[in-house]
């Protein structure tokens, strides 16, 4: 059976040592909506971070964990990248190259009408920015 869904969106957490910094990409220079934090004793801190319909959440790991993210784009399984679709490429990775997040591919044309760029956030997830017209 399919899932029925409640809500027309997916959400994602990344789990963080870098927990300010990643704050600073996604709400600060992305400028995704802040809603209020939430504790989670033995894990850290869960930011939740509003892209459209979906939320991301930014948890702030209270202990040292591993660094997995980051490495090629297609050096390892398992999710690598968001997509997110814009209107202002061209402003929000001049925006993301000031604030020093590495480019893995510049913006060009993906096909007749659709620009692309990929670059990575400060964990080195890799984040996919998509205009069309």
């Amino acid at each position: 059976m399919a899932v029925t869904l409640a809500k027309e969106a997916l959400d994602v957490g990344i789990i963080t040592n870098n927990g300010d910094r990643m704050l600073a990409f996604y709400r600060d220079v992305l400028g995704f909506a802040q809603e209020p934090s939430i504790p989670f004793p033995g894990l850290g801190t869960i930011h939740r971070l509003v892209c459209g319909n979906s939320i991301l959440r930014i948890v702030a790991a209270d202990n040292a964990i591993e660094q997995v993210a980051g490495g090629a784009f297609a050096s390892r399984n398992g999710i690598r990248y968001l997509t997110i679709n814009i209107t202002n490429l061209d402003q929000v990775v001049a925006d993301c190259k000031a604030f020093g997040s590495p480019i893995a591919v510049d913006i060009r044309e993906l096909r007749p009408g659709v620009r692309c760029c990929q670059l990575q956030d400060p964990d080195g997830n890799y984040v996919e920015f998509i205009c069309a017209g």
